[in-house]
């Protein structure tokens, strides 16, 4: 099958990232504009904010929503404001409370150079209030918890990654683990101007690589580095210097873009950003980035992936054998628990606990990597006797695990049909990204965030098939929805009315919780007002029923009335004459699209 990175960046409210192995979602990013927005990366000219002896710490104002944590670990050694009695004592008299930096007495060690010898000082007496860091995002915010920094910066490309205040000389990537390939990287490298001040690690991605393209991925860096260091000499703390945390980008360097055949982007200023970052990173892949031009479809709905998309949210999975999943994510930890629900083929109560588990295994393992699960995950397992058996699930859980780019550990299920699995987090999660808690009626729900909600209700209204004796659009919505639009989004809705010629109306319903919302459409025939619902999408259960805990939020339809909009199912636009072939689209039809 083939593979391809399928990017929705229509509306600034929200990015959406597929990796997709022919229709198969193997992996999934988002991006909102909510300050939830991902920071992790970014470097910033920051100011101390305050100073904690009994942390040993410093909490620091770098622009986000809440101070970050810096520990005095993360502080480099040239920050230091060392008191004027030290600085005139000699060496000698304090020789025994000296303390060396790790990395400079490494590099002491190797190269034989004399390094700075510092007194074994505590936060309080070298870092001050108001004092002005370069820092960089480590972690990104979470809950109440605010962003964990560091003053030891590293810059990331493509093959190689530049510390530019870390002395580590020259690292090869852990997994390079062939000797010959080690030292034909080091060779290439050992060349490059590098400063004694400065590290360098080369990057798993360079194994397959030129000695060209590593070199000009060092070059990027480097020239990476000149930059922040001109807009911080030109910038006031707190402000940004460099975003590293931009999700296009930052797919376009971590992942093996090698292996894909295409990357097809809808919306043209990413489309343009992300041919200009792949030129200079990786010129050779350039003809990869294509852009999507359907104005009648959308590219997610093109590609048959919007409703795989939804299904990411629920909380409830199904199986093929007639079992599902209910993934229940709280504060400390993820609970998965396994049901073999309408799964009863086997010729026994073992067999079937079995047989479930084992299918279990492969989905849990594909929903941990689309959703970004990461921290703590149980899995409640159905009760199976046979200890064979118990092994069997193991392994195939190891196995499975085999491919996921964060590091697995895993425990033996116990006897009460346990089984922990710690995966690490390489970013935020689905569901920290566009899910936020919120007040509805008094309850607390864990709801999709604003923007996230807003963006999914623009993509519904673009690609509306609206009848010609239409002439006003009522839309009822969440009253969050209808401030956020009315602030922020007016020039969308002016834009459908001209391009539609009708009149849309915002309506406030709080019975309709965020993502929901219920479209009308007003057709006037002989001063009579006909009103119809062309689409509304109040939840069901995974078995189609009405979910009774959610509809005490939302508001009760009369689904007699509702008129479904058709679905279309191998439709093929066609851009210049803007025509419908009900054809089954071809390998090379699905190009057609994309420029």
């Amino acid at each position: 099958m083939v593979k391809r990175i399928i990017v929705d960046s229509s509306f600034p409210e929200e990015t959406r990232v597929a990796f997709i192995n022919g229709t198969n979602i193997e992996h999934f990013e988002v991006d909102t504009s909510s300050n939830k927005k991902q920071l992790k990366g970014n470097i910033y000219l920051a100011k101390i904010g305050r100073v904690e002896p009994s942390l040993q710490a410093a909490f620091v104002d770098f622009g986000g929503n809440k101070q970050g944590f810096l520990p005095f670990d993360e502080i480099s050694s040239d920050y230091y404001k060392i008191p004027h009695s030290d600085k005139s004592s000699s060496k000698n008299e304090e020789s025994d409370e000296m303390v060396e930096d790790f990395y400079s007495l490494n590099m002491k060690e190797k190269r034989g150079s004399k390094v700075p010898e510092f007194k074994r000082y505590r936060i309080q007496e070298v870092i001050k209030k108001n004092q002005i860091m370069l820092i960089q995002v480590v972690k990104d915010e979470r809950g109440v918890k605010g962003a964990a920094l560091t003053t030891f910066l590293s810059i990331a490309g493509k093959y190689c990654v530049l510390m530019p205040n870390k002395p580590l000389g020259i690292k090869i990537s852990k997994k390079i683990s062939n000797f010959h390939e080690q030292k034909k990287l080091k060779s290439i490298v050992s060349e490059y101007n590098l400063s004694k001040e400065m590290g360098l690690i080369i990057r798993t991605a360079s194994k397959d690589c030129g000695e060209k393209g590593i070199k000009n991925d060092f070059d990027n860096v480097l020239e990476i580095w000149k930059t922040i260091k001109e807009n911080t000499i030109n910038s006031l703390a707190p402000s940004l210097i460099h975003e590293d945390s931009n999700i296009i980008n930052k797919f376009i360097r971590d992942s093996y873009i090698e292996e894909y055949k295409e990357i097809i982007i809808q919306g043209r200023e990413t489309y343009e950003n992300a041919k200009k970052y792949i030129k200079r990173l990786i010129p050779n892949q350039e003809k990869k980035i294509k852009e999507y031009l359907n104005e009648k479809m959308s590219i997610m709905e093109y590609y048959e992936l919007e409703d795989k998309i939804t299904s990411i949210y629920d909380s409830k999975v199904k199986l093929k054998s007639g079992g599902y999943l209910v993934i229940n994510p709280t504060e400390a930890l993820t609970a998965i628990d396994i049901n073999s629900g309408k799964s009863t083929r086997e010729r026994n109560i073992e067999e079937t606990a079995l047989k479930t588990n084992l299918e279990s295994v492969d989905e849990i393992c594909k929903q941990i990597r689309i959703r970004n699960i990461a921290g703590l995950i149980v899995i409640d397992f159905i009760d199976m006797e046979v200890f064979k058996n118990r092994i069997l699930v193991e392994r195939r859980l190891q196995d499975s695990l085999k491919y996921d780019r964060a590091k697995c550990q895993i425990s033996k299920i116990s006897r009460f049909g346990l089984l922990e699995v710690s995966r690490q987090r390489i970013g935020p999660s689905l569901m920290e990204t566009t899910m936020e808690d919120t007040l509805i009626s008094g309850i607390k729900c864990t709801l999709r965030s604003i923007p996230s909600s807003v963006a999914k209700l623009f993509k519904k209204l673009e690609y509306l098939d609206i009848p010609k004796k239409v002439s006003e659009i009522n839309v009822f919505l969440y009253k969050t929805l209808e401030k956020y639009i009315l602030e922020n989004s007016k020039s969308f809705i002016k834009r459908i009315e001209k391009k539609f010629k009708i009149k849309i109306k915002l309506i406030v319903d709080n019975n309709i919780a965020p993502p929901f919302f219920i479209i009308k459409t007003i057709e006037v025939n002989n001063k009579k007002k006909k009103t119809t619902v062309v689409f509304d999408d109040l939840p069901k259960t995974i078995d189609g029923e009405d979910n009774v805990e959610k509809n005490k939020l939302l508001k009760t339809v009369n689904k007699n009335k509702i008129k479904k909009e058709p679905i279309k199912k191998n439709l093929h636009f066609d851009i210049k004459k803007k025509t419908i072939n009900k054809e089954k689209r071809s390998s090379s039809e699905m190009h057609s699209l994309v420029s």
